[in-house]
């Protein structure tokens, strides 16, 4: 009896009207007093219930020998009609919710992770590129010191198998071991140099409508930004320094 309750909290009856269409349905044809005294709840809440009950359509108020007695509907059919007209009213005020925020509108979200565990599920984010396309400033070897060596030799095979390709800036001392192993292009990736003097020291990801950034070794801190807008803007600026080196 108790999961009924609270399944029937979940779908917006109060306790009183579930005690109120319990003892109707328990007497199948009442009247008001002997549902007050059935459920000892007061007289006008037995009254506001019963309102609440008819209103929904699961109770009928019937008339015999100028007596009012109250009947339950069928219980399937009342609950499906209750049902329906609950995702009409969803339906309805859909549109007038969406008019608050705007039809078009996007709000950027940004998630802030920390640690070594936090930057390996934030450099994870970048295996979900929808474009198949991620550009990269990498200044030195904060990432690795971060999250291990290893970690990024399993990342960047795995980049490889889902077909993701790179385009990374990089100043000239960021040259790792694992890339001495075979060319760029077979590991999807294109590389042009930044002069010391454009020297961006945080890592920083592009892809689809996210950037990710890492600071230093010293903070551990990583987080992740999704706008559209932001995204698009900096890849703007990624391209223009790619197209003049």
């Amino acid at each position: 009896m108790q999961k009924i309750i609270q399944k029937m909290k979940k779908i917006g009856f109060s306790e009183k009207e579930i005690s109120v269409y319990f003892s109707i349905l328990r007497q199948q044809r009442v009247r008001i007093s002997q549902v007050v005294k059935d459920t000892k709840i007061k007289r006008s809440s037995v009254y506001y219930a019963i309102d609440k009950l008819t209103g929904k359509e699961l109770i009928t108020q019937v008339i015999q020998e100028d007596k009012k007695y109250y009947i339950p509907e069928n219980i399937k059919e009342a609950f499906s009609n209750l049902v329906v007209e609950q995702k009409n009213i969803v339906s309805d005020i859909l549109p007038d919710l969406k008019n608050i925020i705007g039809d078009n509108s996007i709000q950027p979200k940004i998630k802030i992770y920390r640690h070594k565990i936090g930057m390996k599920r934030l450099l994870g984010n970048i295996l979900n590129c929808q474009k198949k396309t991620v550009r990269y400033y990498i200044s030195d070897f904060n990432v690795e010191r971060l999250v291990g060596e290893k970690f990024l030799d399993k990342f960047i095979e795995k980049r490889i198998e889902i077909g993701i390709r790179a385009k990374s800036l990089r100043s000239f001392k960021y040259k790792p071991r694992r890339e001495k192993k075979g060319l760029h292009s077979e590991q999807l990736r294109e590389v042009r140099f930044l002069s010391d003097k454009a020297d961006i020291k945080p890592y920083m990801a592009i892809f689809d409508n996210k950037v990710i950034v890492i600071s230093s070794v010293k903070e551990k801190l990583g987080f992740i930004i999704e706008s559209k807008d932001f995204a698009e803007a900096q890849k703007t600026i990624f391209d223009l320094l790619w197209n003049n080196l």
